[in-house]
């Protein structure tokens, strides 16, 4: 089952990730509680640097998920990071201290938070909009510094995905037009601190179809092909990220290089000259080796065709399901059950009829307060997302590695949820 962690398996209905048992996990931390299989996580880093090579720009997508423990990791490995909001760059450089193996993305960037990514040496800004463009030279002219660019190009290239995902076609908010971006391009190349330096563009997420890859590549060195003189340093594509990531365990997933090889065959279609890709992968990165445990409370058998199991978390440690949808696999780790698993709906502690973790899951009929039940495919968009909604204090991170389970994030006290109030 791929949508779990690699290293996860069932002793006697207690789950194990190597030989750390996610019961006692539990106990000893408390939940809801995040939990990372850490060797999963560096294999997937690997797996991506193997599938691309080593001439390849990785930017890790921080929106996925970020912690201290993660950026060291990457960076460990040669990857940097892409950033949306100074939050998460002040995170990178507080680990690395530079920023020059970074991305800065995002619609809206605040000038304080340009101004911090290049006192840090930050590596490229992808340009959003024409906004951006004369706010980005007024900073590196006042810095004196020459800052690389790339142009984020939204093309009518989307991925068949959810509405909520999708970031690439023309009711889409995301990147300058395509045509519009002649003009962009002019601007940036005729603002003196600014280099121009390559195209980026973003389909969407859980992509896969690999010519989506290979389209969006094609329409972006044939943009370039047409203005080779704007070009002023090494020439970058940024496909992106994107890369499909199981949740339920049924979908076929493509192996890596036949994304790396339709992202090259898409730029060589029109590109001859030299050139660097440039990756973005989140979800891909983390998702699978991420669970969430839970215990179960009340669990109310008068509710119609199915009893009810009420946990200690819900929307505000995953919001996914009430904004998405999204589907998240529900595993009862307590051991000793029966094995007649009959269907349940599984809702959150929060006051919101949408609160509502699984709508059907097969859980085992005898499954009581107090028993650890695990959510699959959560190491993405889950933490990252979190919120203090009803005031609950945000859930602990750890992560089981070959040496035993190490803390990532400390679990917020009650004080915690009202410290920057006045």
């Amino acid at each position: 089952m791929n949508y779990l962690p690699s290293n996860l398996e069932f002793k006697d209905g207690v789950a194990y990730i190597g030989e750390t048992s996610l019961l006692d996990v539990a106990k000893e931390y408390g939940t809801p509680l995040y939990v990372y299989d850490w060797e999963h996580l560096k294999n997937n880093i690997d797996y991506f640097s193997n599938a691309f090579g080593e001439d390849t720009y990785f930017r890790y997508a921080a929106k996925a998920f970020i912690c201290k423990a993660l950026v060291k990791e990457l960076d460990n490995k040669g990857w940097g990071v892409d950033v949306v909001s100074g939050g998460e760059m002040a995170t990178v450089q507080a680990v690395t201290g530079t920023l020059e193996n970074s991305l800065f993305n995002g619609t809206f960037k605040h000038r304080d938070e340009i101004e911090f990514f290049m006192q840090h040496n930050g590596g490229h800004i992808s340009v959003d909009n024409r906004f951006e463009i004369p706010m980005l030279e007024e900073v590196a002219d006042k810095l004196d510094r020459k800052q690389p660019v790339i142009m984020r190009i939204n093309l009518d290239v989307g991925a068949e995905t959810h509405p909520m995902v999708l970031t690439s076609g023309y009711d889409q908010q995301f990147g300058i037009s395509i045509g519009f971006a002649e003009e962009a391009l002019q601007q940036i190349y005729n603002s003196p601190h600014l280099l121009f330096s390559g195209v980026h563009v973003h389909i969407g997420s859980q992509i896969k179809d690999p010519d989506r890859y290979k389209k969006a590549m094609s329409e972006c060195a044939d943009f370039l092909n047409a203005h080779p003189a704007s070009v002023e340093r090494e020439i970058v594509f940024d496909a992106g990220g994107g890369f499909f990531s199981p949740y339920a365990g049924d979908e076929v997933d493509h192996e890596l290089k036949v994304y790396a090889d339709a992202i090259h065959e898409g730029i060589k279609e029109h590109w001859s000259g030299s050139y660097k890709v440039m990756i973005e992968p989140g979800r891909a990165l983390v998702n699978n080796p991420g669970v969430i445990l839970y215990t179960a409370g009340a669990i109310k058998d008068d509710r119609g065709e199915k009893p009810y199991i009420l946990v200690d978390g819900g929307m505000s440690d995953n919001p996914r399901p009430a904004l998405y949808g999204s589907e998240h696999k529900l595993f009862n780790i307590s051991g000793g059950k029966a094995g007649d698993d009959v269907v349940h709906a599984v809702s959150g502690r929060h006051c919101e009829s949408g609160d509502l973790l699984v709508k059907d899951a097969m859980l085992p009929s005898d499954t009581t307060s107090g028993d650890i039940l695990m959510s699959t495919s959560t190491g993405a968009y889950t933490f990252a997302m979190a919120s203090n909604y009803n005031r609950v204090p945000k859930s602990g991170v750890v992560a089981v590695t070959d040496s035993g389970v190490v803390e990532l994030v400390n679990r917020q006290s009650f004080q915690d949820t009202f410290i920057n109030d006045l």
